[in-house]
C-alpha cells in the first residue's frame, strides 16, 4: 500500500500538467507579442473583480457574515481565451455583452436584463454606431499595472475627452462640443455629473436571492442620486440581498449606458425630493475612503422616503472621512421661482428708493 501512494501522486501530477499545459502554452504564446498586456492583466478588474468583492464586504457580506457567493464570481475572467477566440480579431460588442448582460451592456443597446425585453431607448452613442472599444481603451480592459478597488478609478475615459473639443470626429462623425455657457451647465457643472442628467433611464433596483441564486432587476420611473468620489451627483442603484427571512438593502453609484443628447427636465429633480434624496437603505456603498456616512434606519426619526439628510461621520464605513450634507440640495423648482421673483421685486423697489433718495439730495442741493 505504501508503494502505491508515490505512483498515484505521480499520475495525478501528470494529469494536472496535461490539463494545464494547453492553457499555459496559449497564454505564453500571447505574451510573446503582447507581454505588456499579459503582465498587467492580473491587476485588471476583469481578473480581480475587486469592485464586486469590496461592495459585498461593505454591505450584505458584512450583514450576513458571509463570503462572496459563487454566482457573484462569474464575472472573473481567467485568461485571454475567454474573450479572444480568434487570433488577430478584436472582440466584438456581443463578447462584452455576454458578461455585461445584466445592466450596462444590454441597456446600451436598448434592452432590459438579458434582453428579456425592450427598454425605453438605446444609448445615443450606440445609435451612431459606437461600440465598447471606441470609448474603453485597452488599458481599461486589460489593466495598466495598478490595482484598483472600483470601476471609477480604473475607467479613465470622460465625456469631455470627446465633447470638450471643438473639432473632434469619431468614426467620421463630428462630435457635438460641450457648451459651458448654457444656463443648465453654468448652474450644475460643478455639482452634477453629465450622466446624472443625460442618462434617461436605467435599472434602478437589483434584488439578489441567495437561497435560489435568482437575480431580479427592476426599471422604474424613479431614480436617485448619490455623491460620487469627485463630489458630484451621480445616478444610484438600489441593491437588495435576501437570505431566508432577512433582507439587506444598500445604495451604490452607477454609470448608466443610456445616454441621450437631451438631458432630463428640471422638474425630475427639483419637484421630487425623493428622487434626489436616498430611499431607505441600510448603507451606502462606495470606494474605501470615500464611502458615505448614513445613520442606520433604527436611529432615524424621519417618516419621509429618504434617510441621508444630515449624515454623521461616525456612521461612515471605515476608513471613510467624507461626509456629504444634501440637506439643502433638493429645493423644489416652484420655490426657487417664487424666491427669484421676490428677489427681483425687492431689487426693483430698492433701486427706486435709491433713485428717489439721490434725486432728493440733488434737488436739495439745487434749491440750496
Amino acid at each position: 500500500m505504501r508503494g502505491i501512494k508515490p505512483v498515484a501522486l505521480v499520475i495525478a501530477l501528470v494529469v494536472a500538467l496535461i490539463t494545464i499545459a494547453p492553457v499555459s502554452a496559449f497564454e505564453q504564446s500571447c505574451s510573446l507579442c503582447h507581454s505588456n498586456i499579459t503582465e498587467n492583466y492580473s491587476t485588471s478588474l476583469h481578473y480581480t473583480i475587486a469592485g464586486i468583492k469590496i461592495a459585498w464586504e461593505q454591505g450584505a457580506g458584512h450583514y450576513f457574515k458571509m463570503g462572496l457567493p459563487k454566482a457573484c464570481q462569474k464575472c472573473h475572467i481567467e485568461n485571454c481565451t475567454e474573450c479572444h477566440t480568434y487570433h488577430g480579431e478584436i472582440p466584438k460588442m456581443n463578447t462584452c455583452v455576454e458578461c455585461h448582460k445584466h445592466n450596462v451592456g444590454v441597456n446600451y443597446e436598448g434592452y432590459l436584463i438579458e434582453k428579456m425585453g425592450k427598454g425605453p431607448s438605446p444609448d445615443i452613442h450606440y445609435v451612431y454606431g459606437l461600440n465598447c472599444t471606441d470609448c474603453h481603451s485597452s488599458t481599461e480592459i486589460h489593466g495598466d499595472g495598478h490595482l484598483y478597488t472600483f470601476t471609477w478609478y480604473a475607467v479613465k475615459v470622460k465625456c469631455l475627452d470627446c465633447h470638450g473639443k471643438s473639432n473632434m470626429t469619431v468614426k467620421g462623425i463630428k462630435v457635438k462640443p460641450y457648451n459651458p455657457n448654457l444656463l443648465v451647465h453654468r448652474l450644475h457643472a460643478k455639482k452634477v455629473s453629465c450622466v446624472a442628467c443625460h442618462a434617461v433611464w436605467y435599472q434602478t433596483c437589483i434584488n439578489c436571492h441567495l437561497d435560489t441564486g435568482k437575480i431580479d432587476r427592476v426599471t422604474t420611473k424613479e431614480f436617485h442620486l448619490i455623491v460620487g468620489p469627485d463630489g458630484k451627483l451621480y445616478p444610484a442603484v438600489r441593491m437588495i440581498v435576501s437570505y431566508g427571512n432577512r433582507s439587506y438593502s444598500s445604495l451604490g453609484m452607477i454609470l448608466p449606458h443610456t445616454i441621450s443628447a437631451k438631458g432630463r427636465p428640471c422638474k425630475d429633480c427639483h419637484t421630487n425630493l425623493s428622487f434626489v434624496y436616498h430611499p431607505k437603505v441600510d448603507s451606502l456603498i462606495g470606494p474605501p475612503g470615500i464611502a458615505y456616512a448614513s445613520p442606520p434606519l433604527n436611529l432615524t426619526e424621519l417618516t419621509e422616503n429618504y434617510t441621508l439628510i444630515k449624515p454623521d461621520e461616525k456612521f461612515a464605513m471605515p476608513p471613510s472621512t467624507l461626509v456629504v450634507d444634501l440637506h439643502n440640495f433638493g429645493i423644489p423648482l416652484k420655490i426657487n421661482i417664487t424666491q427669484l421673483g421676490s428677489l427681483i421685486i425687492s431689487a426693483v423697489l430698492v433701486g427706486i428708493l435709491i433713485h428717489l433718495i439721490k434725486r432728493r439730495i440733488t434737488l436739495g442741493r439745487w434749491i440750496g
